[in-house]
C-alpha cells in the first residue's frame, strides 16, 4: 500500500525528460497534420488530457497559434519544445514549435512532509489491525489456554475430577479446536486415572525385582571418561558412596582400585563397539575394600545421538558372584572328569599294547624257527606303531602336535581321498561329492588333516550299518563378529568349511555335548578308542580354527571343520623330480649332522644312517653342535631332535646354524612336543618334521624328500662333503 501511494505521488509530478519525449512524438504527429490545423487541435487536446500536461501550444512561423489549456501565469511550470514541419519543405528552417506544459514542481520540504504523513498514516493503519488481531487471539485462544493449564494444575492436587472448566466469556468465544483438545484431555485423564492402580502395582514388583537381583544403574560420558549419575544399588557393587562415584576425577581412578586382570586390548576393543552403537555385556573380578573378590556383570549400552558417535552409555550391573563361582566349580569337576577318563583310557590302551609287545618278544627269544620267530618281532612292531598312533592322537586333542603347514587346495585333497573313502564305507553307502567351483586356499597340515576326515568317515560308516548317504560339502565362509558369538571356540575371519553329514543313528543331547571327549565312545569293545572326534577338535583348534556337530537322534549326524583361509592363492608344486632315482643311490655320501641328547637313540638313529650310506656326524646339545660347526664340514641335512637340555632347544641350535649352513635342509625329531617355541604347533615353512617313533624306511623316504626339496632349489651336492 505504501508503495502505491508513493508511485503515486511520483506521478503527479511528470519527470521534465518525459515531457521533452511527449514533445517529441507529439511535433512528428503535428508535421504530418502541419496543413489542416483542426487536427493539429486535437493532437494537442489528446496530449494534455492523457498525460497529466497542464497546456500545449503549436506556434507556427507565420505567427499563428493554437493554444490548449493553461499556458500562462505560472512561471514554475515545467516546459519542453520541439520543432515541427521542417521535413515537408527540405529547408532547414521549421514551420513551427510544439511547447507542452507541465504542472509547478512543489517545494522539498512540501513533498518529504506529504511523504511522511502517508508513511505515519499507513503505520497508523497497521498497528490498529495488529490490536484488533490480539484482541481476537487473546479471546479466542490465549485466554482459553491459560485457564486450561490452570485446570490442569488443579486437576489431582486440590480436585480428583478430570473435568476442564472455563468461564462464560471464555466457552463463548474459544475456537472449536481448542474445544476438542480440552474434551480429549478430559477423556485422556480418567483413562488415566483407571489406569494408575495397575501401573503403581507394575512399578513395585519391577522394584522388587531389581532389588532382589542385585542390579545397579548408572550413566558414563565416554569422553570425559567420567560417571554423570549412579544409584546406590551399582555404587554398592563397586564398593562406593554415590558420592565417591560421581566425584572420581576419572573412571580409570575406579578401575585401578577395583578392577583385577584388566586388558588394554579387551578395553580397547569394548570402547571401539561402543562407538560402533553396539551393546557389550562384560564380566569384571574387582576387589573390594575387605580384600573380598566379587564378580560384576555390567550390561554397556551406548545412548545413539543423530549422525555423531556416541558420547553416554548407560550401565546396568548385577553380582554374578555365586553364578560365577558355581560356573568354576562345575568347570573343575568336567576337568578332573576328563583328566579321570584321560588317564584311564591311556593306561588302559599302553598296558595292553606293553603286554603285546613284552609277550612277543618272550616268545620271540623262546622261538627256535627263524619264521616264527620273525611273526613275534612283526606283531611286536604293530603295537609299536599302535603305541604311536595313540600318542599322535593324544598330542592332536591336547592341540600340541607339530604340525607341517602347506598350501592345500581342499577340493582337490577331498577328491583324492575318495577311493580311500569308499573302501571304508563299503559297498551299502553312497557318497555325494562336493560340487562347485574350487575353494578358498587354507594353510594346513595335509597328513594330519586327511587322518581327521578318515576318523570322521569311519564314524559316519559305523553310524549307518544299514547302509546309508554320506555327502561331502565345501564352503567358502566369512564369519563375523555376530555369527563368531554363536559358534563356540571360534574367531571372526574367512574360513574353509568341510561338512561331513551321514544319515546313520545320530545322537542323544546327552552323547553329543560328550562327543569330543577324549576315550567318550559309543562302541562296543575293541571297536573304537574314543579319540577320533576329540583328535579332530585338537587339529581344527590348532591351525587356527574350529570345529561344529550336529545331530539329529535318529536322522544323522554333520560335522564341520573350519580351518582359516591362506593369505596365498598359488598351491605348491609337490611333483617329485627325482621320484625315478632310487633313495638309495641318493642317500649314499649324504652328510648328515645329527644332535639328539638321549645316547642309545642317538646311537640308533647314527646306525639306521650309517646303513644307507650317509656320513653321519654327532652332537648331543646345541652349545656342542655350535662348537662342532665352526670346524665341520657342511652338511646336507641336519636331523635335530626338538627337546635339548641346555639354554638351547633344537628351533634354537637349527636357527643358530644357519650363518654356518645356510644350503642344509632341517629336519626336525619330535616326540613329545612341548614347544611354543615351534610358533604354537606350526613348523616353519620349508622344514620338515620326523614324528617318533619311526622306521628305518621312514627315516629312508624323509631324507629322500629332503634331498629332493634341495635338488629342487638347485643346491644338491655334487658329491659327499661337498
Amino acid at each position: 500500500m505504501l508503495g502505491l501511494l508513493i508511485a503515486a505521488n511520483m506521478a503527479a509530478r511528470p519527470d521534465p525528460r518525459r515531457i521533452d519525449v511527449l514533445a517529441s512524438i507529439g511535433s512528428a504527429r503535428i508535421t504530418g497534420q502541419i496543413e489542416n490545423p483542426a487536427l493539429v487541435q486535437s493532437t494537442l487536446e489528446e496530449l494534455v488530457a492523457s498525460d497529466g500536461l497542464i497546456g500545449a501550444r503549436a506556434a507556427y512561423a507565420d505567427g499563428q497559434d493554437i493554444v490548449v489549456g493553461k499556458i500562462d501565469g505560472d512561471d514554475d511550470a515545467v516546459t519542453a519544445s520541439a520543432p515541427f514541419g521542417s521535413a515537408q519543405n527540405g529547408t532547414s528552417e521549421p514551420l513551427g514549435t510544439l511547447t507542452l506544459y507541465g504542472p509547478a514542481k512543489p517545494a522539498g520540504s512540501q513533498s518529504l512532509l506529504l511523504t511522511l504523513l502517508i508513511v505515519l498514516g499507513i503505520l497508523a493503519c497497521l498497528l490498529a489491525v495488529c490490536l484488533a488481531f490480539y484482541a481476537l487471539l487473546n479471546r479466542s485462544v490465549l485466554r482459553p489456554l491459560d485457564e486450561m493449564a490452570q485446570e490442569l494444575k488443579e486437576t489431582g492436587t486440590s480436585r480428583h475430577d478430570h473435568s476442564i472448566r472455563f468461564s462464560e466469556n471464555t466457552q463463548n468465544h474459544m475456537t472449536g479446536p481448542l474445544r476438542e483438545i480440552a474434551a480429549l484431555l478430559e477423556t485422556k485423564g480418567r483413562s488415566l486415572s483407571k489406569s494408575d492402580p495397575v501401573s503403581d502395582q507394575q512399578h513395585h514388583h519391577l522394584a522388587r525385582t531389581v532389588a532382589i537381583a542385585q542390579m545397579g544403574y548408572a550413566t558414563l560420558d565416554i569422553e570425559k571418561k567420567r560417571f554423570i549419575s549412579c544409584d546406590p544399588a551399582f555404587a554398592g557393587l563397586l564398593d562406593r558412596e554415590v558420592d565417591d562415584v560421581l566425584k572420581s576425577e576419572s573412571i580409570e581412578t575406579l578401575r585401578s582400585d577395583l578392577v583385577l586382570d584388566f586388558d588394554e586390548t579387551e578395553s580397547a576393543a569394548r570402547r571401539e563397539a561402543i562407538i560402533l552403537g553396539k551393546s557389550v555385556d562384560e564380566t569384571y573380578r574387582i576387589i573390594r575394600h575387605s580384600g573380598e573378590i566379587r564378580y560384576i556383570r555390567v550390561l554397556m549400552n551406548p545412548v545413539s545421538r543423530p549422525g555423531q558417535d556416541p558420547q553416554i552409555v548407560e550401565l546396568v550391573g548385577q553380582d554374578v558372584t555365586e553364578q560365577r563361582l558355581a560356573e568354576l566349580r562345575a568347570n573343575q569337576a568336567d576337568r578332573i572328569s576328563t583328566i579321570g577318563n584321560l588317564t584311564g583310557g591311556v593306561a588302559h590302551d599302553f598296558n595292553n599294547l606293553l603286554a603285546i609287545i613284552s609277550g612277543n618278544i618272550e616268545l620271540a627269544a623262546l622261538a627256535h624257527a627263524p619264521k616264527e620267530r620273525l611273526e613275534y618281532i612283526d606283531n611286536a612292531l604293530t603295537a609299536v606303531a599302535r603305541g604311536a598312533a595313540l600318542t599322535q592322537q593324544l598330542l592332536a586333542f591336547a592341540r600340541n602336535q607339530p604340525l607341517s603347514p602347506k598350501i592345500i587346495g581342499v577340493k582337490k585333497l577331498v577328491t583324492d581321498m575318495l577311493p580311500a573313502m569308499r573302501a571304508a564305507l563299503g559297498p551299502n553307502i553312497q557318497i555325494v561329492e562336493p560340487d562347485g567351483p574350487e575353494n578358498w586356499m587354507i594353510n594346513a597340515d595335509a597328513a594330519k588333516l586327511e587322518t581327521c576326515l578318515m576318523n570322521i568317515v569311519g564314524n559316519a560308516a559305523d553310524a549307518m550299518p544299514q547302509g546309508g548317504t554320506l555327502t561331502i560339502s565345501l564352503s567358502n565362509r566369512d564369519i563375523d563378529s555376530f555369527q563368531a558369538r554363536q559358534m563356540p571356540g571360534s574367531e571372526p575371519g574367512e574360513y574353509v568349511c568341510i561338512e561331513l553329514a551321514d544319515t546313520g543313528t545320530g545322537m542323544s543331547r546327552a552323547v553329543a555335548a560328550k562327543a569330543f571327549d577324549p576315550f567318550f565312545t559309543t562302541k562296543n569293545v575293541g571297536k573304537g578308542t574314543g579319540m577320533g572326534l576329540s583328535m579332530v577338535l585338537g587339529f581344527a583348534q590348532q591351525s587356527g580354527g574350529f570345529t561344529s556337530l550336529h545331530t539329529v537322534q535318529g536322522r544323522g549326524t554333520a560335522v564341520r571343520i573350519f580351518l582359516p583361509r591362506a593369505n596365498s592363492t598359488v598351491v605348491p608344486d609337490t611333483s617329485d623330480a627325482m621320484a625315478t632315482e632310487a633313495p638309495s643311490d641318493l642317500l649314499k655320501g649324504c652328510h648328515v649332522l645329527l644332535i639328539e641328547d638321549e645316547d642309545q637313540l642317538r646311537l640308533l638313529y647314527a646306525t639306521k644312517l650309517e646303513s644307507f650310506g650317509c656320513k653321519v656326524t654327532q652332537a648331543s646339545t646345541g652349545e656342542k653342535t655350535l662348537e662342532l660347526a665352526r670346524t665341520m664340514d657342511p652338511p646336507d641335512i641336519i636331523l635335530s631332535d626338538i627337546i635339548l637340555p641346555g639354554a638351547m632347544n633344537g628351533i634354537d641350535t637349527a636357527d643358530a646354524l644357519v650363518k654356518y649352513f645356510p644350503n642344509a635342509t632341517v629336519i626336525f625329531i619330535s616326540g613329545f612336543s612341548q614347544n611354543a617355541a615351534v610358533h604354537n604347533g606350526m613348523l616353519a615353512m620349508g622344514r620338515m618334521l620326523l614324528q617318533k617313533p619311526f622306521t628305518r624306511a621312514k627315516l629312508a623316504a624323509t631324507l629322500f624328500d629332503a634331498i629332493s626339496q634341495r635338488t629342487t632349489h638347485g643346491n644338491l651336492p655334487e658329491g659327499p662333503n661337498e
